[in-house]
């Protein structure tokens, strides 16, 4: 089973401090989501991260605001 959280990104020109803000949370705490996807989205951009562990998932989505999805969607 995985966790997805999802990100979504309204300002294209922040995208890459995210993601970097957001590699660095992961390898900060020596994390390997299962799946890392980029969906766009004009104009945003939708950040997936699929985590083994609820716990993990429910940290991320606090951190980034994100917010946790159905499997499988």
């Amino acid at each position: 089973m995985v966790f997805p959280v999802e990100i979504r990104i309204d300002d294209e020109e922040a995208l890459t401090e995210r993601v970097a803000a957001v590699r660095e949370w992961l390898h900060h705490r020596r994390s390997e989501p299962s799946t890392f996807r980029y969906i766009f989205l004009s104009p945003a951009v939708l950040l997936r991260i699929d985590f083994p562990a609820e716990a993990e998932a429910v940290a991320f989505a606090n951190e980034f605001d994100g917010r946790l999805s159905p499997a499988g969607t």
